[in-house]
């Protein structure tokens, strides 16, 4: 009656052989999108902690700029405090589309990232 191939013992190792297999797979993939995401923190964080410290001594050098052109060093940085001023107006008027396109950016960058470690499965 049973046919000599088959056996239920090999069929439980198997399945037992497959949801291994499937458990460590989940666990690489999820470890690998976790280090993934932490690098490109650590990165993305650098590159705002360099650039601040660059908007920084650009501040201040073209503080001092202004000071020698105007002959007064607090009116040369009273110029790019006015400037800030600018920027800040301008970032407030346009908040709602610059958002917008940021948080589109953000989400087309997840999902290429996503779809990059799901091709090189």
């Amino acid at each position: 009656m049973e046919d000599p191939k088959f056996s239920f013992q090999g069929v439980l190792q198997k399945i037992k052989e497959y949801i291994d297999n499937t458990k460590e797979l989940t666990i690489l993939r999820v470890v690998g999108r976790v280090s993934d995401l932490v690098s490109g923190i650590i990165t993305d964080g650098l590159f705002i902690i360099f650039c601040f410290f660059a908007l920084l001594f650009l501040s201040i050098s073209l503080g001092f700029y202004f000071g020698d052109l105007f002959d007064s060093n607090s009116l040369g940085f009273l110029t790019v405090t006015g400037i800030y001023i600018l920027f800040i107006l301008v970032l407030r008027i346009f908040k709602e589309r610059i958002e917008k396109n940021l948080v589109n950016l953000s989400i087309r960058k997840f999902f290429k990232k996503w779809n990059e470690s799901d091709d090189s499965k």
